[in-house]
């Protein structure tokens, strides 16, 4: 889950979705706090009103049916009853009241509670059945100058009431939602561009002239873009300026070659005449090898539909009418678009070397939806791990169990991975853990 933010496009997002969350929670939680102030201020004093006027009231017709006065209904529900004696004491004070009550009725004694639920049990107040919120009440204990006590319980409204989640938890939430939604857009509007840049450098073929980039979007976009389209097309030019003078002197040298061992084989003598020879035929494999390098990174063939089945059964077939032990074991069908001969040389190249260094050699297939796998194992001694990669170089070749003298030039393995790559695909070689070395090509379907 982690890997999404290590990379660019969870980085920003990250960064967007909590700044922008903090941000508007940060506002939300401060206009709420000022909401709740101003309407703190308003119930209150429209509370004390409503206190005052019961109070003038009650002031105003005698002691004996205060009682029945206060059973009537009353504004914002409050419930009231006369009391002789010392009042209920109160100890949680609710100051904000208090002094809008002073201002209201200087010549009354009073105490406000802080609303509680308790204060709604011994009022007897209960909410409809309906309603699953807790109800709070808030008490006020008043003492006229007759020396009579009346203890007020008024029901709190409901936005003072506590829901659960609280709104102002549901709100953030909301906006958490609709940011985190722009936040992943934007991040994938801005990093759209370098997962672009990073397809199109995966997906660069230095053996064609690939369709440039399109060049739209913001100006550094288009700036790096650009700079994408001429490294492609200067990269295309130098692989093409190298290998056709390669190509060129492997082809200009095979003449003189030709001729020079015509004119060896006129030597009197035998034993000279078999060693310059034999120097002359090493010399002409490795320019014929040389021409094949080339030849590995041109893309003149055609792509045509294979049937990659086939094409390893028949390598493996002609190996075993060479005399050669081959086994093609584990295959699938599989069929994708590839230059047929450049592909069977570099498998061709793969089998060999196996045979070759390892007695004998594994084959095998394997595809799933996206691509194939082609394992071919020998059974020699293996390979460095350190030179599991060098032995790509060109003209690279390992002493004693791959000299020259065995029939290696170092070309081989070289013109496989430029066929493969040519494909889209990977070579890779690795030691097997029974012994050996394997070498894996992966091809896209």
């Amino acid at each position: 889950m982690f890997a999404i933010f290590r990379s660019m496009h969870g980085r920003l997002f990250l960064l967007l979705l909590v700044g922008m969350v903090v941000a508007v929670a940060s506002t939300v939680l401060l206009t709420h706090s000022r909401q709740h102030e101003i309407y703190e201020r308003v119930r209150v004093q429209h509370l004390a009103t409503e206190i005052g006027l019961l109070v003038e009231s009650l002031q105003n017709i005698a002691p004996q049916v205060r009682n029945e006065f206060l059973y009537s209904f009353h504004s914002m529900g409050m419930r009231g009853r006369m009391i002789t004696g010392t009042l209920p004491p109160i100890t949680d004070r609710d100051e904000v009241l208090e002094d809008a009550l002073q201002q209201r009725m200087p010549d009354v004694k009073f105490v406000a509670e802080q609303p509680n639920r308790a204060a709604c049990a011994d009022a007897d107040i209960r909410r409809s059945r309906r309603s699953h919120v807790p109800l709070l009440c808030q008490r006020v204990n008043l003492v006229f100058q007759d020396g009579s006590g009346l203890e007020l319980t008024i029901p709190m409204p409901p936005m003072r009431e506590q829901a659960y989640p609280p709104p102002i938890l549901r709100s953030i939430l909301l906006f958490a939602a609709f940011l985190a939604l722009l936040a992943w857009l934007v991040a994938r509007i801005a990093t759209r561009p370098l997962r672009q840049l990073a397809d199109a450098a995966d997906s660069l073929d230095i053996t064609r002239v690939s369709e440039p980039l399109p060049e739209k979007g913001s100006s550094e976009v288009r700036a790096a873009t650009r700079a994408f389209n001429r490294m492609q097309k200067r990269i295309y030019e130098d692989v093409r300026e190298r290998t056709g003078m390669l190509a060129a002197i492997t082809h200009d040298l095979q003449t003189p070659l030709t001729r020079l061992r015509l004119r060896l084989e006129k030597l009197p003598d035998e034993t000279l005449r078999d060693k310059l020879v034999g120097d002359m035929q090493a010399m002409q494999q490795m320019l014929q090898e040389g021409l094949e390098l080339a030849r590995s990174l041109d893309t003149s063939e055609a792509r045509q539909l294979l049937d990659l089945d086939s094409l390893l059964d028949s390598l493996c077939s002609d190996a075993v009418e060479a005399g050669q032990q081959v086994v093609y074991g584990e295959r699938c069908a599989a069929r994708l678009r590839a230059h047929p001969l450049a592909l069977r040389r570099a498998l061709s190249n793969l089998l060999d070397n196996a045979v070759k260094y390892g007695q004998r050699a594994e084959v095998s297939l394997n595809c799933d939806a996206r691509q194939c796998h082609i394992r071919i194992r020998d059974f020699g001694p293996g390979i460095p791990p350190q030179l599991l990669e060098t032995v790509f170089t060109p003209f690279y070749r390992i002493e004693h169990s791959r000299s020259r003298e065995t029939g290696g030039t170092g070309l081989g393995l070289a013109i496989a991975r430029n066929i493969v790559q040519r494909h889209n695909g990977e070579l890779a070689l690795t030691n097997h853990p029974e012994g050996g070395l394997q070498a894996e090509v992966t091809l896209p379907l």
